[in-house]
């Protein structure tokens, strides 16, 4: 046996001491590095040889390499619980922002704009005479409409926000999936044997996935897996292998990655994922993906576009746009409905998109219900003079209800022809094949005459806003009819419509008690004051606010614990370190003692030779 190999035995432990304590230095200093996972030396013994006797001697030591105490079970339950946690996270924001539009404190809201509405017809009613009180009422009705324009408005806003969020989040996840796959082939070169380690580089990659985790669920696949108990703590890691997938579809394969595409509506500017193949198939993820910020998005926002209606099919604000939608057009008809009995000297609907001819009315609008209602036709006493019946049912379009209103019938059963309602009136419905709309309309030809329409049921007058105080048919577009916005004085609040009777602004004052039916854009009926319906709509945005906050809560109390488990598996323990330190600055001591007593050994044999 040498003594210089027995020298070399001494510097083996040095080596093998000073790069468990640069090992261990490196985690401390990394102790508040956002992504982590602490090291530690793999030290193992170099060998032996024999001596006479077959003694065998040990050779020294070599460090083996150098591992992460990374735990993939850990892991994989942490970029679970960040998905579950970002979902919730991103719906909270906008839930909340939504809500905001909708405060209906006492003084402020929508529902407060209602209250002021219902009083100025009240007070209408007790002054159906006053310039004032009809000035009011428009004014105060006006910023009703205004309200609702707004708001609708500023879902609308959030909604786009939503549409254009879900385009960088896809950017992002394309980013992200290209990072991986060229850190995949940094892996692989660095990895060459069993004991090399990129330990950084793995790191770096866990880091990424876990962004990838809060963005989207996803599933990455690291076979074939490791595991190893050689050290305090067992590790289990992935190996060479990488494949990550998004609901099945390859985005990395190794070092080959594929990204997410996006195909914009033109018109509308939706926004919608796909997957295309190496081959040019293209596969819809838009109505796959879930979890994470852009699982969030995507069920606010709504999955599918319906170019057609110009809405989503789905998605949570599309549902609270629709009810508020179903509140406005409810109000609209059932005021229109009371306000068309008030006697005028002329009818008119609003502009009919897309009602031809021979379009059915129920097919056309939910709210037209099968019934009748009366044309009522008053003298310029205010006497009512006749009155005609006109049927609607599931068949009936624009074409037969003019017919009928113009038909020769003996409305008073007075076997006299010349004295019934066509012989006092002209109904007409022109449509405009370049706008795709129609115009229906009720003239007089006897000016000294007023008609009006008591409805039965029917909701006619009230869908079409005919003779009508509101125009419009949802929250967009509701407005007060231009010709009381520019003259007030115009309003009256009797049925015959001479200033003086208020049965009119008592039936439209006694509206805010009535139960009506509500359409709903699921098919669904709901029958509710115009205020409980109010409040079922803003209820909901509520509860789901409410709902959604305490899955939230419940997923940061799980983050919070997994991360903790993560954590203590894979993250530095300062103190942890402090104390290995103290070993490894013991070890390279006894090895420095090793070398020393060697050198000493080596004098007192070069001394004996001289």
């Amino acid at each position: 046996m040498s003594i210089f190999a027995t020298l070399n035995k001494g510097v083996t432990g040095l080596k093998a001491s000073e790069i468990q304590i640069a090992t261990a230095g490196n985690n401390i200093s990394n102790t508040n590095s956002t992504f982590y996972t602490r090291q530690r030396v793999i030290q193992t013994t170099a060998g032996h040889y024999n001596v006479q006797g077959g003694l065998e001697i040990g050779m020294g030591t070599n460090v083996e390499t150098i591992v992460r105490l990374h735990d993939e079970y850990s892991y994989s339950k942490l970029k679970d619980a960040s998905t579950q946690l970002e979902f919730t996270n991103y719906m909270k924001t906008k839930l909340e922002e939504i809500a905001k539009r909708f405060p209906d404190i006492q003084t402020n809201g929508i529902l407060a704009d209602l209250e002021a509405y219902n009083q100025a017809w009240n007070d209408l009613s007790s002054a159906p005479n006053d310039g004032a009180v009809k000035e009011n009422l428009v004014k105060v009705a006006q910023s009703f409409t205004e309200h609702l324009n707004s708001t609708y408005k500023d879902m609308l806003k959030i909604e786009q926000t939503i549409n254009d969020e879900i385009k960088l989040t896809v950017d992002e996840i394309n980013s992200i999936g290209e990072e991986i796959a060229n850190i995949n082939k940094q892996i692989a070169k660095q990895e060459v044997l069993d004991t090399d380690h990129a330990n950084e580089l793995r790191d770096k990659r866990d880091e990424l996935e876990l962004t990838l985790s809060k963005l989207v669920d996803g599933v990455a696949t690291k076979t074939i897996m490791g595991q190893s108990s050689q050290l305090e703590s067992t590790m289990t890691d992935g190996g060479k292998y990488y494949n990550l997938t998004l609901h099945g579809h390859v985005i990395v394969n190794g070092s080959n990655f594929v990204p997410l595409k996006i195909i914009t509506d033109e018109v509308s500017g939706s926004h919608k994922i796909v997957y295309e193949t190496t081959d040019e198939r293209i596969t819809d993820l838009t109505t796959r993906i879930s979890g994470g910020k852009l699982g969030a998005q995507l069920e606010l926002r709504g999955r599918t576009y319906i170019k057609d209606e110009q809405r989503y099919d789905g998605g949570m604000i599309q549902e609270y746009k629709d009810m508020m939608n179903t509140f406005t057009k409810t109000l609209i008809t059932q005021t229109n409905n009371i306000y068309a009995s008030s006697a005028k000297s002329s009818l008119s609907s609003d502009t009919l998109p897309h009602l031809d001819n021979n379009t059915s009315l129920i097919s056309y609008d939910k709210n037209i219900q099968i019934g009748t209602f009366d044309l009522v036709l008053y003298d310029d006493k205010g006497n009512k003079v006749n009155t005609k019946t006109i049927t609607i049912d599931v068949n009936t379009t624009m074409q037969d209800l003019v017919n009928q209103i113009n038909s020769n019938t003996d409305d008073n059963a007075n076997n006299n022809g010349l004295d019934d309602i066509d012989d006092y009136l002209r109904a007409t419905f022109n449509y405009d094949t370049r706008s795709e709309s129609g115009l229906f309309q009720i003239n007089l030809i006897n000016p000294n005459y007023k008609i009006a329409i008591e409805d039965k049921g029917t909701n006619f007058s009230g869908s079409l806003n005919i003779g009508g105080f509101f125009s419009g048919s949802s929250a967009s577009d509701i407005r007060v009819k231009t010709e009381y916005l520019s003259d007030p004085s115009k309003l009256r609040a009797s049925y015959n419509g001479a200033d003086g009777g208020n049965e009119v602004a008592n039936a439209l004052q006694q509206l805010q008690y009535d139960e009506v039916n509500f359409y709903n854009e699921d098919g669904t009926i709901v029958k509710k004051s115009l205020d409980g319906y109010y409040r079922l709509f803003t209820g909901k945005i509520a509860t789901d606010g409410e709902t959604n906050n305490n899955t939230h809560a419940t997923n940061t109390t799980l983050y919070n614990s997994v991360y903790e488990e993560f954590q203590s598996l894979n993250g530095v323990n300062t103190n942890e370190e402090l104390a290995a330190l103290i070993q490894y600055q013991a070890s390279y001591g006894a090895a420095s003692k090793v070398v020393t007593t060697v050198d000493q050994m080596l004098d007192t044999l070069l001394g004996l030779k001289s």
